[in-house]
């Protein structure tokens, strides 16, 4: 326990920057900024609400992926580049602990900067409307897609020197577009994970609305999501642990 939560800590140090922070931090914020700028003469509560749910979807389907991916791919590639995961893995500790510990630390960079995005939006929404019964599903849907998320990018960022640029396009040319035409690949995509969870717990007017545009073949349900979540996880952790027992770390 001791030894993972060092790795967490100076793997926090590590991609938590002051540049990164500054530069993530705005983005998150942005949508719901947005929102509430944009929604100053509208003269309906359902203009409101429909503009809001466009901003969810902004939310999950590019906030959300770019943050996780600037802070997972650095936990464990950050580490191969500097050539310094060498005296990592030369301690006593296991390969399993090792990748938890970088999943983990990825997951809680993200997600804290994810939370706060989807607090400020729902802040915005709650300041135009007066309704403020979308906040407990915003943070759960976007702390589940932030998990799939940090289960994808933290393996590519250390598989691949160019895990940027692959997990931008596996973020809007393979979940925007090809799952958007493809419903069936939609467990494939974590935003949409996410956002299933969100819907199934929001009021129930907006749920067909989000269904029809937003979810692919995917079902509104928090469990599923859940285990879909956990799933990737998982399999993330198992892949990681592979690859630092069979893996060159120089």
């Amino acid at each position: 326990m001791n030894a993972a939560m060092a790795i967490v800590s100076a793997t926090l140090r590590q991609i938590v920057d002051r540049k990164r922070l500054l530069l993530l931090g705005a983005l998150t914020l942005s949508p719901g900024l947005i929102y509430y700028l944009s929604t100053d003469n509208l003269p309906t509560a359902s203009s409101m609400l429909d503009l809001f749910l466009e901003a969810t979807i902004f939310h999950f389907s590019f906030t959300v992926p770019i943050t996780a991916l600037i802070l997972s791919a650095a936990a464990l590639g950050a580490e191969r580049r500097d050539q310094t995961l060498s005296f990592v893995v030369l301690r006593p500790i296991g390969r399993l602990t090792i990748a938890s510990a970088k999943l983990g630390s990825a997951f809680l960079a993200a997600v804290a900067l994810n939370v706060l995005g989807a607090l400020m939006l729902s802040a915005a929404y709650g300041a135009r409307s007066g309704d403020w019964s979308y906040t407990a599903a915003l943070l759960a849907g976007s702390a589940i897609a932030t998990v799939v998320y940090t289960a994808v990018f933290v393996p590519l960022g250390y598989l691949s020197e160019r895990s940027t640029l692959i997990g931008l396009a596996y973020a809007f040319i393979w979940e925007n577009g090809i799952v958007g035409a493809i419903g069936v690949l939609g467990v494939t995509s974590p935003w949409r994970i996410g956002y299933s969870a969100f819907a199934a717990l929001a009021p129930s007017e907006i749920q067909r609305r989000v269904q029809d545009f937003a979810l692919a073949d995917l079902t509104l349900s928090v469990g599923t999501a859940v285990v879909q979540a956990a799933a990737f996880a998982a399999a993330s952790a198992a892949l990681l642990t592979w690859i630092l027992n069979k893996r060159d770390l120089i």
